[in-house]
């Protein structure tokens, strides 16, 4: 069987729902992710084991492989109040491309095991377009900035974005020609 790499799009569900959507989509066969993390959780003076609860609440996001007729049919069998996230100027769903969702979700899925190939650069400078080139989040790209003499690097989809602390020297600048 051919892969072929579908954009993603958005979905926003209310009130916290996120799982229960996610669980539709999966039951129909269909691949989405809610972006998670894994947190610790304390009681009274006592530590609970961690648990894994979402980035951002009431987003899922959905491999986009069926038609809009299709998705349009799906979606509103779903009991689970929801709504596709369109972009103001286009009234379309946003449309997020298969290596950007790989980045993301390497960023907030523990799940994830893709890989993103990367090269070696230097020359950095804050504010710029920029790629991670060491470490588990290799190859993913995004932007650097400082805040309190320290390091962030910070990757945006449809609006989310997901920041991480982060060491300059593991990042090297993106050329303009490249994007």
């Amino acid at each position: 069987m051919e892969h072929k790499d579908f954009s993603w799009i958005v979905l926003r569900t209310f009130n916290r729902h996120e799982r229960l959507l996610s669980e539709f989509l999966k039951e129909k066969g269909l691949t989405c992710f809610v972006p998670m993390r894994y947190k610790e959780r304390l009681a009274g003076g006592n530590g609970k084991p961690k648990q894994l609860i979402p980035v951002v609440h009431d987003y899922v996001f959905l491999e986009n492989t069926l038609t809009k007729e299709q998705l349009e049919g799906l979606l509103s069998k779903c009991r689970t109040p929801l709504y596709v996230l369109k972009s103001k100027e286009t009234d379309c769903p946003f449309e997020i491309p298969s290596r950007e969702m790989a980045e993301f979700r390497l960023l907030c899925d523990p799940d994830f095991e893709g890989l993103i190939e990367f090269s070696l650069n230097d020359d950095i400078k804050v504010g710029k377009e920029v790629e991670i080139i060491h470490g588990p989040f290799s190859g993913v790209r995004g932007r650097l900035y400082r805040k309190q003499k320290q390091y962030w690097f910070v990757k945006t989809l449809a609006g989310l974005s997901v920041e991480l602390r982060i060491t300059r020297w593991y990042c090297k600048p993106i050329d303009e020609k490249e994007n």
